[in-house]
């Protein structure tokens, strides 16, 4: 069933794609500015109270910040090679390939949505609350957990 699962760019897929690029656009210009603002050093994580522990460069935001938007853009690519999933048996539906993509699609902009809570969480705010991050990861979660209830649904 897998061969015969063939992906084209569609216009919900182009949509994806553009809004990616846009929010990657608007992410990164907000992350620089985060940079630019923040003092030398910034506080780069946290207990479980909260309270920072360690310190740093606000520079070293941009190697997570990059490994998570380079994860969200592989997550697009991965969207046109549908073999590579692993739906088996019943589930290997056209139905559920398309769902799929869709989740993959949804998470790579959630995915820039996670560098900015990161990048806002660790610059930006005063009491170094993780909230932003937790809603991101929750929206993740949410979005994961519906996939694979409407994927494995009869």
């Amino acid at each position: 069933m897998k061969e015969d699962i063939k992906v084209y760019r569609t216009k919900e897929g182009t949509i994806f794609e553009v809004a990616f690029l846009i929010l990657a656009l608007i992410v990164w210009g907000l992350i620089i500015w985060f940079i630019k603002q923040a003092p030398d050093v910034v506080p780069t994580h946290f207990d479980a109270s909260g309270a920072p522990n360690a310190w740093g460069s606000p520079l070293g935001i941009v190697i997570p910040c990059g490994i998570i938007t380079i994860s969200g853009a592989a997550l697009l690519i991965l969207c046109y090679f549908p073999k590579t999933f692993s739906l088996s048996g019943k589930h290997a539906t056209p139905r559920n390939y398309a769902l799929s993509i869709r989740m993959l699609r949804i998470m790579s902009l959630l995915m820039l949505l996670m560098s900015l809570a990161i990048a806002w969480t660790l610059l930006r705010l005063t009491n170094h609350s993780p909230i932003p991050i937790i809603i991101i990861v929750g929206i993740i979660a949410i979005v994961a957990i519906y996939t694979s209830i409407a994927t494995h649904r009869n």
